[in-house]
């Protein structure tokens, strides 16, 4: 449960902000031709110009429904992101718990093996998420296996880790040390992980509509550039502070939504995908048992 004395802290600490840090150039601009606009109005041309309030409040609805889309398609990217994660963890402990009263108490060989393999799974997916691969969180299941992973030069890392748990599993069968019943129960968990691979795939390589993201930036951008004449007549150089304040809202949401619209990667805000693999690994090396 998250410190509700936390609460100020935020607030004392909201320079430190990604998204300010991030929108910083971009609010002092958007102050400084505030600024201009309001100095040329009132001190060299002066122009008597204000629009009427109901155009900014009908652009304000409009701007609004567009923000909010974009908001909540991009958090209900990260929840199912954060979901599936959640259902790989739970598939992966389910396997290890089941594997562990189907192996012999002696078997060490096939444990370490799942362990390890379950382990690389993850961390490959990982990694695949984010369009690399690191091999220094790769654990050896046998001398060179690493160096022959590197040398086949596999674009699909995660599907060949999920692959060899397959293959094992039938070998076990075959050799008659689980049953038809756990054969199949086994396999389930297969499934199960490959559904989860395709899904994060997904999310992972269908971005928000490029044309959409495009039109929303050139709308904020007219709405932005008109809006200081809404206040000029009413707060004179105060509206720098407005405009400043508003910019920062409305761009900051769709700065945000870019962030989490794909949450497998390494921003402050994705999900913490390194931490669930540590978790899952140490998880499942003391569910079989293993030193």
């Amino acid at each position: 449960m998250r410190n509700k004395s936390l609460w100020l802290a935020v607030l004392f600490d909201f320079h430190k902000t990604k998204t300010l840090r991030t929108l910083l150039f971009s609010v002092l601009l958007a102050g400084a031709y505030a600024f201009a606009v309001d100095y040329l109005e009132e001190s060299v041309l002066h122009i008597d110009f204000k629009p009427p309030s109901y155009i900014y409040s009908i652009l304000g609805i409009i701007l609004g429904l567009l923000l909010v889309f974009r908001t909540n398609t991009a958090y209900d990217r990260w929840w199912e992101g954060r979901k599936l994660l959640s259902k790989l963890g739970y598939n992966w402990k389910t396997l290890a718990i089941k594997i562990n009263s189907f192996l012999p108490e002696h078997d060490k060989e096939n444990r370490e093996f799942f362990y390890k393999m379950i382990s690389n799974h993850a961390y490959s997916l990982k990694e695949h998420l984010r369009d690399g691969m690191d091999y220094s969180e790769i654990e050896e299941i046998e001398p060179g296996f690493i160096q022959n992973t590197k040398d086949k030069k596999l674009y699909h890392v995660p599907t060949y880790f999920l692959t060899l748990i397959s293959d094992r599993i039938t070998k076990l069968y075959r050799h008659s040390v689980i049953t038809d019943m756990q054969f199949l129960e086994l396999s389930k968990h297969i499934d199960d992980a490959n559904e989860v691979i395709s899904s994060c795939e997904r999310i992972h390589t269908t971005p928000i509509p490029f044309s959409y993201a495009i039109h929303l930036k050139k709308f904020l951008m007219i709405y932005m550039l008109i809006l200081p004449f809404g206040f000029i007549h009413d707060l004179g150089y105060w509206c720098v502070a407005i405009v400043m304040l508003i910019f920062y809202a409305m761009v900051g949401l769709d700065v945000i939504g870019e962030e989490i619209e794909d949450p497998f990667g390494q921003d402050e805000n994705d999900l913490p995908f390194d931490k669930i693999c540590k978790s899952l690994k140490y998880a499942v090396k003391e569910i079989l048992k293993v030193k």
